[in-house]
């Protein structure tokens, strides 16, 4: 661990323009326009789909059932099929 370190000490004084760690990042998606996330809420009609800016990505609130049920996606799609699974998982009274 300590040559390690040594190491990458010794990478950041011969190349200082390079960054280090690399940090991976994921591509950050655009904000929906209120066309797109009056569709999705259309789609799941017993939600609450909002877009939460600072987490980027959408956040689906459950209108129904005793337990408070939270999903959140950055894909609409995968979100529409994450609340549909949670609607069918609820027994019928």
């Amino acid at each position: 661990m300590i040559r390690r370190i040594l190491g990458a000490l010794g990478i950041l004084i011969t190349r200082p323009d390079r960054p280090w760690p690399p940090s991976p990042r994921r591509p950050e998606p655009p904000d929906p326009s209120p066309a797109q996330l009056a569709e999705v809420q259309s789609l799941c009609s017993q939600w609450l789909v909002m877009w939460c800016w600072y987490r980027r990505e959408y956040v689906a609130i459950a209108r129904f059932g005793p337990d408070p049920t939270i999903i959140y996606d950055r894909d609409p799609r995968h979100l529409v099929f994450r609340c549909r699974a949670a609607e069918l998982a609820v027994p019928v009274p």
